[in-house]
């Protein structure tokens, strides 16, 4: 299932530039229905719920890894 998210957010990142943020806010909410679906849950489930969580959660991690990347390298930058 973590290989699907980065799948879907490696095709979405280049989009991101054309749409909106409304765009992009739905965009990931399909995505994440998408995937809790077929991982076999149903809206309305607490398993669903958890999953959308999850995906969630994943995203925001990754998005706070590629801020701190994008950090270091502009510190590894600054001091040379």
């Amino acid at each position: 299932m973590f290989s699907r998210l980065l799948l879907i957010v490696a095709l979405t990142l280049p989009m991101g530039a054309c749409l909106t943020a409304v765009e992009q806010a739905r965009e990931i909410e399909a995505g994440d229905d998408a995937a809790c679906r077929d991982a076999g849950t149903k809206p309305g489930t607490p398993a669903y719920a958890k999953c959308r969580e999850d995906m969630s959660n994943r995203r925001n991690m990754s998005q706070m890894a590629a801020r701190i990347g994008m950090q270091n390298q502009m510190w590894s930058l600054q001091g040379r």
